[in-house]
């Protein structure tokens, strides 16, 4: 299905049949609606501008750092970056709380110990001795160091010296008593020489750092046997007393822990997406996300949105939501740029096999294809496990020069190759798991040309190595990783990406 010859097309949807002709197949009659199609102009792609002034200044701009991240639940990102400000122990790693933040942890069920592993001679230390200074037998025989004592101290017990180098790392009273990790995770050849003398100030000296900084293999150190799980989707009012004073300890508000707050945008852009962030795309993909990305894009002149209906909230499309759609597109007039995310999404152990569940996922991508070719949009397309379906479909109803954006690609190369072969203007998105050790995701790296990739960090939902979660400023990290994969300067992905942007948004 994959190398399937395909008929020369007669009125540019590339399944050689002309508008509203019947389905080829059964496949795709069980998504395909009768009737004709109308297909609107759309506008043509903009990677080539008369002269070529706008993008050598946009290539300009791109290679000194700016860029933009082309999907992003907003909304979702504001209210996890303003519990990671009230709460400052979600930016921590397990092994970096205090014994009372674990306690806290505990007492909401977020954080479990699991079983220790049989083998005495690879179990974790303690959590208390990773606070306090490791014995010279121990040290001398190379063993993992704990942190080193001067860590545990409270800010005025340092000495000035102490204070000062400290603060020359970036380290002030209240974030040195909280705890905050503010370093880097890496090698000491790997800190700039001014943190590495800083650092010896303190104690710390090569041997001690990369005996105990987290690299590869963190799971190894204290707290190993212990699991974190933050998909708590219960609602203040039903903690108990005791989980409800364990929130609050930890910073817990009743409306942060409801995810009914949100960090101030502008605050927000500016100082965690940082200067160079350019512009991002937010979806609105659900009836419950709609109104907050069209008024995320209405407010800010960097934010831009997409509206459509997730596959995986197919169930509820009906004529409201189309119509809550299509007045979200009204609405939201230029900053309302392209139809997505929606798709087939077949993922689910349980679900995804059951066939009303595969048929109303296509009904539903259908309907909203006849939609958004009507308004000449572009796509953005999300395809989980249903690679054959997705492929016909695209197919049957979508011109070959669409523009259309495969976000976070998940399928196999032999399918994204067909995608970029068979679609002219296919971009596929790559997020933040090329930065981690994902075979998956490095194999598709790698076969993927710069001229058809666009960057993405799906946030808050998938994460980028390192950091405690997902949001828009670590697209420059996922271009790192990309150009360490592809043996590249940053600075030509970053290129590549944001004229690939530009190419498909149009922004």
């Amino acid at each position: 299905w994959l190398s399937a010859r395909r008929p020369r097309a007669l009125d540019g949807r590339g399944d050689g049949k002309a508008a509203g002709a019947a389905p080829s197949s059964p496949a795709v009659a069980a998504g395909v609606a009768s009737g004709p199609v109308t297909i609107a102009p759309q506008a043509p792609p903009l990677s080539q501008p008369p002269g070529g002034t706008d993008l050598a200044a946009l290539a300009a701009a791109a290679a000194a750092g700016d860029f933009v991240d082309v999907h992003v639940h907003l909304e979702e990102v504001l209210q996890h970056v303003n519990r990671h400000k009230t709460v400052p122990s979600l930016n921590k790693f397990p092994q970096e709380m205090t014994s009372e933040e674990l306690q806290h942890w505990r007492t909401l069920g977020w954080a479990k110990d699991s079983e220790p592993t049989s083998d005495a001679s690879t179990e974790a230390p303690s959590m208390s001795a990773s606070s306090g200074a490791g014995s010279a037998a121990d040290e001398a025989a190379g063993a993992e160091a704990p942190k080193k004592r001067v860590w545990s101290r409270r800010w005025a017990d340092l000495t000035p010296e102490q204070q000062r180098a400290a603060e020359a790392i970036g380290y002030g009273a209240d974030s040195w008593d909280r705890n905050a990790w503010l370093l880097p995770y890496g090698d000491w050849s790997e800190l700039p020489e001014q943190t590495q003398r800083m650092l010896n100030v303190l104690g710390e000296t090569k041997e001690s750092w990369d005996n105990w900084t987290y690299g590869e293999g963190y799971s190894a150190k204290p707290t190993a046997n212990l699991t974190f799980d933050t998909n708590d989707l219960r609602r203040w009012e039903v903690l108990t007393d005791a989980e409800h004073e364990a929130a609050l300890a930890l910073g817990f508000t009743e409306r942060s822990w409801n995810a009914e707050d949100e960090v101030d945008p502008e605050c927000c852009f500016r100082d965690t997406f940082g200067p160079q962030f350019s512009a991002c795309i937010t979806q609105g993909c659900d009836p419950d996300g709609l109104d907050g990305a069209l008024e995320n894009a209405l407010k800010h002149p960097k934010v831009f949105a997409s509206f459509g209906c997730h596959p995986k909230a197919a169930w509820t499309y009906d004529d409201e939501l189309e119509a809550r759609l299509l007045s979200a597109f009204d609405r939201a007039g230029p900053k309302g740029i392209a139809w997505g995310e929606f798709g087939l999404d077949y993922s689910h152990p349980f679900f995804g096999p059951l066939a009303d569940n595969r048929r109303k996922q296509k009904e539903v991508f259908a309907r909203q294809l006849r939609l958004a070719l009507a308004r000449g949009l572009p796509l953005v397309i999300h395809s989980r496990s249903s690679d054959r379906d997705m492929l016909r479909m695209l197919r049957h109803w979508v011109p070959r020069d669409w523009r259309l954006h495969v976000h976070a690609f998940r399928g196999s190369v032999q399918f994204m190759e067909t995608l970029l072969e068979d679609f002219s203007n296919c971009y596929i998105g790559v997020p933040g798991i090329v930065t981690m050790d994902d075979p998956g995701a490095v194999e598709l790296c790698l076969r993927l040309p710069l001229e058809r990739m666009v960057l993405e960090t799906d946030a808050p939902y998938l994460p980028v190595l390192g950091y405690a979660y997902s949001h828009p400023g670590l697209i420059p990290k996922i271009a790192e990783g990309v150009a360490k994969l592809k043996g590249v300067p940053t600075s030509e992905v970053m290129v590549a990406a944001r004229l690939n942007a530009r190419a498909v948004y149009g922004i």
